[in-house]
């Protein structure tokens, strides 16, 4: 009776096992089990996502769309590899709010949080960094330009946005241009790889132009984010080179002296020095413990770097961070000296007095190498046949 009862339990249990098996191979067939190797039907896709409409069309007038459709050949991700949001990866001229971007698989909607205004022209611009599914990430960008009223504006302020102080272009930096009459309307553009920018459609006025290393991509200047501004007089067309710098307000520090040699210092400051008022040897001042001076000769700043070359280089000089100090007598080893920089101006004019210490180092004796007592010489090895002299 119960070999019986058993049979009978193993044998339902292999046919529900058999059922479910069944059951599995339905689902798969259909499409519903997910395969972790490479899907078949064709090369795997390395293509970035191609651009194939955009609404409304570029040079479009009197037109008053709710949003622009950016349209793609393929879905796109909503995490894209170039920005910290969708949203950040486009750019709106005017600004009117903070910019909305809708994911919908194979395009993206974008519109201002207050809407687009009468009587405007827009540029709409997709920055670089849009990537598909499958990580492929677009290098390069779009822009659309239409009107809400019955013309173009065609107005253009270009140029190029350079990390001032680093002698160095900023790539992907944000640039602002508010007319006098009107500082809530904001157009926008975007620095390129190059650094070079451009704002396109924007009617004639007198301009506060603002160019910001955006270096969290928020669009907006935060603390401790170098920035240039220039006042632009628009008819048709202008140009203008923005160097953008920390607005230190603390005034410059020396942080550190170094000893070159015994007549030659190294003096470096916490921020860039004021290229319109240069430091001299009458700012600079070297104490010994026994009160005396140490006579200065001169104070440059360093040889220039060669290894730096940009395509296009700031009209003004690049700022200095750090002086070379020459002195009219050695220092004595191993006696600490006072070093005392004043009146010391930075890029935005704040003056600062401020002192270090510097001791020069006593020279480093190398023992010579001394043999231990009852060496003895490693015995010379002829090779075979070779004759006594």
């Amino acid at each position: 009776m119960d070999r019986a009862a058993g049979s009978s339990h193993a044998e339902s249990g292999v046919a529900m096992r058999l059922l479910i098996a069944v059951a599995v191979g339905a689902l798969c067939g259909a499409g519903a089990c997910a395969s972790p190797g490479t899907p078949p039907g064709g090369p795997v896709d390395t293509q970035a996502p191609k651009i194939v409409r955009v609404a409304p069309d570029s040079g479009k007038t009197g037109v008053t769309p709710r949003e622009v459709i950016f349209q793609f050949d393929e879905v796109v991700s909503e995490r894209p590899a170039g920005a910290p949001t969708l949203s950040a990866l486009f750019l709106i001229s005017p600004r009117n709010g903070e910019t909305q971007a809708d994911w919908h698989r194979g395009e993206i909607s974008v519109r201002p949080r207050r809407g687009f205004r009468a009587n405007t022209t827009y540029t709409v611009s997709l920055l670089p960094g849009l990537s598909d599914l499958r990580g492929n990430t677009r290098n390069t960008g779009a822009t659309t330009v239409f009107a809400t009223g019955p013309t173009l504006a065609t107005g253009r302020i270009a140029g190029t946005l350079f990390n001032w102080a680093e002698g160095r272009i900023i790539a992907r930096g944000l640039i602002e241009a508010r007319q006098s009459t009107d500082t809530m309307t904001v157009y926008l553009a975007a620095s390129d790889s190059a650094g070079v920018f451009e704002l396109r459609n924007v009617p004639p006025g007198r301009y506060n132009v603002r160019g910001i290393s955006d270096d969290n991509s928020n669009h907006a200047l935060d603390p401790r984010e170098p920035f240039d501004t220039a006042i632009v007089n628009l008819t048709d067309s202008s140009n203008v080179d923005l160097l953008a710098f920390v607005h230190d307000s603390t005034g410059a520090r020396l942080s550190s002296v170094n000893v070159r040699d015994s007549v030659t210092l190294e003096l470096l400051f916490d921020n860039p020095l004021s290229v319109t008022a240069p430091v001299t040897a009458a700012s600079i001042r070297v104490r010994a413990p026994d009160s005396t001076d140490v006579p200065i000769v001169s104070v440059n700043g360093p040889p220039a770097d060669t290894t730096k070359s940009l395509t296009r280089k700031p009209l003004r000089p690049i700022p200095l961070r750090t002086l070379i100090v020459r002195l009219g007598r050695p220092l004595r080893q191993k006696v600490d000296y006072r070093v005392r920089a004043s009146d010391i101006q930075n890029l935005t004019g704040v003056v600062r007095t401020s002192e270090r210490s510097v001791t020069v180092p006593a020279p480093v004796v190398v023992p010579a190498a001394v043999k231990p007592p009852g060496t003895v010489p490693p015995p010379v090895i002829k090779p075979p046949g070779t004759s006594k002299q």
